[in-house]
């Protein structure tokens, strides 16, 4: 079967990662061609589409003339490939090859591998419609009405060598995530300022790993950062391979407002470290499965979350944790998965 990868993103976040490692298992049996604005591509494509999340409708509607420019596009590049099937891993790509794939004969199928809630927002019909099947990759998310779905958790990809924590949690917290609303960073500065009251975190000091996407965000934390006193505490840390996420850190901080999987996450159950994360579903779901502590869940309250700090900063992590968490998103389970999922729709992408 020939398959398309593709994604009108330029940025590496966490779905580029499962797009390129879905193409290399997809491989074993089929003809895969990642199509999008990466290094990577076996058919390159120019960035059109904005590498800003699409929060809030008049974003989302900014947009609309550029989609446009882009499903005329890809559909004269789905004339040319003539896939079987289109496997797109966002929401941007689900809409430009959804639609595409409606100029072409024979018409290829779309498997969208799932990386938001369905449900939500004013596209939810729209989205339900343009695909065949969908990939759930946690329980917490429901596939829509009537759409065939099939459970794959992300893989978590990890060095072969882990260093050890940091021995001060305290003094080396960090968030590691894009910095946008949704990650909460500015619950996590708020909670910091909260524990750097206690005499007991007097020390405590904030890193923030990832890629400013929204400025104007990004500003607000500074300015917030220089009204509380704490510009000697906290760094912005930038972008950092994946490999290099959580160097240095000693506690995990994941205040985000709303996940589906997150994998940074499971990467620092995975490496042992002390964590704190916001009580939402897709934490919740990720704690119980791995059979972490759910003490380390708090509210979405700056007190709530320093004193969960303090707790974390001298538990130790439940016994086999790292080794559960390594084994349920481990590279070779998705694979093995995603490959027996392949086997049972092909013969209706070539029908």
């Amino acid at each position: 079967m020939k398959v398309l990868v593709p994604t009108v993103y330029d940025t590496r976040g966490g779905s580029t990662r499962v797009l390129l490692a879905s193409a290399a298992a997809l491989r074993a049996e089929h003809r895969v061609v990642v199509r999008a604005p990466l290094a990577e591509a076996d058919d390159p494509a120019p960035a059109l589409f904005p590498s800003r999340p699409l929060v809030g409708l008049w974003r989302k509607l900014a947009v609309l003339p550029r989609l446009g420019r882009l499903v005329l596009r890809e559909a004269v590049a789905l004339r040319r490939l003539r896939p079987d099937l289109v496997h797109v891993h966002d929401e941007p790509s689900l809409y430009v090859y959804g639609l595409a794939a409606r100029l072409v004969r024979p018409r290829p199928r779309i498997l969208w591998h799932l990386h938001l809630d369905p449900s939500r927002g004013r596209l939810a019909a729209l989205r339900g419609r343009l695909a065949d099947a969908c990939i759930t990759i946690s329980s917490h998310i429901s596939a829509p009405t009537g759409l065939p779905a099939s459970l794959i958790r992300n893989p978590l990809t990890l060095p072969d060598a882990i260093p050890e924590a940091a021995h001060d949690p305290l003094s080396s917290m960090a968030v590691v995530g894009a910095i946008y609303p949704q990650k909460g960073q500015d619950l996590a500065i708020h909670a910091l300022a909260a524990l750097r009251r206690d005499p007991a975190g007097g020390g405590a000091r904030l890193t923030l790993i990832g890629p400013e996407l929204d400025a104007a965000y990004a500003a607000r934390l500074r300015a917030t950062i220089h009204a509380l006193g704490l510009t000697a505490a906290v760094d912005f840390a930038g972008p950092r391979a994946p490999a290099r996420a959580f160097e240095g850190v000693g506690l995990a901080l994941f205040p985000s407002r709303s996940e589906i999987q997150p994998l940074a996450l499971a990467e620092a159950l995975a490496r042992g470290l002390p964590v704190v994360a916001s009580d939402i579903p897709a934490h919740r779901v990720m704690i119980a499965e791995t059979g972490g502590d759910p003490r380390g869940l708090c509210r979405e309250d700056a007190e709530a979350m320093a004193s969960a700090l303090l707790d974390a900063a001298s538990a130790a992590p439940p016994a086999g944790l790292a080794q559960r968490v390594r084994d349920l998103y481990s590279p070779h389970t998705f694979a093995t998965d995603l490959l027996a999922l392949y086997r049972t729709i092909a013969p209706r992408a070539r029908s």
